[in-house]
């Protein structure tokens, strides 16, 4: 594991921040992986801006990590004793967004049984985090705004505001620049937020990262699963397996990465899981490993040998296909001399799916 934030893509930038900020071991928790070179630069920039109690804006798309992230912040903050309040803001009804983030009064609506201080109040001293802020109402963005400039909130039905110390750390899968333009998020919170931005890449960038990520998932999956009945021997993927999660382009990122190798290790009848238990664990979605055979990452499981094997067996196949099993029409088509070399190719490049 290493460190960094996306506004570069200097390798030489990620080298140099890795020498004059060294990740410290907040910045080191079990599956946080990022070896490659965005992502390096944006922990180390993470690092130093996590103590500096500045707003912190996480863009990326669903299943990037941004709450990882936001966590990690946290945790190496100076308020790190104190709450992190995780708010999801898609999660809430629009009618009740402001109750639950200002809190409300007894009686100040109907349904309003009890008074709540909100999720706001909640993180004095602490971080509160707004998962997808740009799912919030204007009129709500309005209040927010006040809140973070006046340090106060004022419950509903309440004439008493309430001073309130928190970082504020927002996360959002939208390009809120463009909502702007869209007249759906407003300017001046948008800069109230973005003095730290934060914009995580997206799995199918971070090929150097896989091999480890899946290991982690494996090594943390079969923790889990060997405290109940019927798991009580580790899994492992075989080599085949751990090709198909390379080449699959991962559109749910690192999020649908850990669950399809969890529904993977669930349904597998045995501790060995194959290729096929992935392509299962996918939705049946197909992967086609002959098309992305340059594509190949260094790392796990890689070997040259393998791969020519792989693309000699393919083009074996379909040569007998398309000949009807013949093996001397078969030997034209690959353009080899002979039915002996074509025999002796097969023999040289064996490949068990």
């Amino acid at each position: 594991m290493h460190n960094t934030p996306v506004e570069s893509d200097s390798n030489d930038e990620a080298e140099s921040l890795d020498k004059e900020f060294p990740v410290d071991a907040e910045f080191s928790p079990q599956g946080l992986v990022f070896g490659n070179s965005h992502m390096k630069t944006l922990i180390a920039r993470a690092q130093r801006v996590a103590t500096l109690d500045l707003p912190v804006l996480i863009q990326g798309e669903s299943g990037t990590g941004k709450d990882v992230l936001a966590r990690i912040v946290h945790q190496a903050s100076n308020r790190r004793k104190a709450p992190f309040i995780c708010v999801n803001c898609g999660a809430i009804p629009d009618n009740l967004v402001e109750a639950e983030l200002f809190g409300h009064e007894k009686g100040a609506f109907t349904g309003a049984s009890m008074a709540r201080s909100g999720y706001i109040a909640e993180a004095d001293q602490g971080t509160l985090f707004l998962d997808e802020i740009g799912e919030l109402p204007l009129s709500t963005q309005v209040k927010l705004l006040r809140v973070l400039q006046e340090r106060e909130v004022t419950a509903i039905g309440s004439v008493h505001p309430r001073k309130v110390d928190f970082r504020i750390v927002a996360a959002t899968n939208r390009n809120l620049l463009q909502e702007i333009g869209l007249g759906r998020f407003r300017n001046d919170l948008f800069h109230r937020l973005a003095v730290a931005v934060f914009t995580i890449p997206p799995l199918r960038e971070r090929p150097e990262d896989l091999a480890e990520l899946v290991q982690v998932f494996v090594n943390s999956i079969n923790r889990t699963l060997m405290q109940h009945k019927g798991f009580d021997k580790k899994r492992k993927l075989t080599d085949k397996a751990r090709e198909l999660l390379h080449i699959y382009h991962w559109p749910g990122n690192i999020r649908e990465l850990h669950n399809t190798l969890l529904r993977a290790f669930l349904w597998s009848e045995n501790n060995v899981i194959k290729s096929k238990d992935i392509q299962e664990a996918l939705f049946g979605v197909q992967v086609a490993p002959v098309s992305s055979i340059l594509g190949r990452e260094f790392g796990h499981g890689f070997r040259l040998a393998d791969i020519l094997s792989e693309v000699a067996d393919h083009y074996f196949d379909k040569a007998l296909r398309e000949s009807g099993g013949n093996k001397s029409s078969a030997t034209r088509l690959l353009g080899l001399p002979n039915a002996t070399t074509f025999s002796n190719w097969r023999k040289k490049y064996p490949w068990k799916k």
